[in-house]
């Protein structure tokens, strides 16, 4: 029995030490975030505003936030794409004057940030794969240990966002 509940915890740990892993946004996540952007039919170029949307009242999601400003800290390029990044409190996204949102973990409001992407034809990222599903945001990239791109097709048609088709073989769409 003891060695059971051990082990069980020896699992507990392992996996919450493994989401933590998969909460943390990297620059490989942005690269390949960035790269996805390419593929859009209607492509940003140039410099673009990537409003960082957070809920202040979550510290994993201030933290994330922090972490994403930072990685992206003088403009990370890709491409013909360089994101500038600025914090967007999720009670702010409204008035962020932003070509991009990434949406970090924790910050819950579906209907809110889905219907002002939409409205102002903005794409939403995220590596929370989970807002992807509920319909937050039309794009969910995350890249370890294999990379995968999950794009919510309703959330992607109503903001704009539509792939090439050679692009669309490599993603998972629903």
């Amino acid at each position: 029995m003891g060695r059971t509940r051990g082990l069980f915890i020896f699992a507990a740990a392992m996996l919450g030490a493994a989401m933590n892993t998969m909460a943390a946004v990297s620059e490989s996540d942005l690269q390949i975030a960035a790269r996805a952007l390419s593929f859009m039919t209607n492509a940003p170029a140039g410099t673009v505003r990537v409003g960082i949307v957070f809920n202040p009242s979550n510290p994993q999601s201030a933290t994330d936030a922090a972490q994403l400003e930072q990685l992206m800290a003088g403009g990370l390029r890709v491409g013909n794409v360089s994101l500038q990044p600025i914090q967007v409190p999720i009670d702010q996204v409204g008035s962020a004057q932003v070509g991009l949102f990434f949406l970090t973990e924790g910050t819950v409001a579906p209907g809110r940030l889905s219907e002002i992407a939409s409205a102002k034809k903005v794409p939403c990222i995220t590596v929370d794969l989970a807002q992807v599903r509920n319909g937050a945001c039309a794009i969910g990239i995350h890249s370890g240990p294999r990379v995968e791109i999950l794009v919510n097709r309703a959330a992607a048609e109503s903001s704009g966002v539509s792939f090439s088709t050679a692009f669309r073989m490599l993603i998972t769409e629903f």
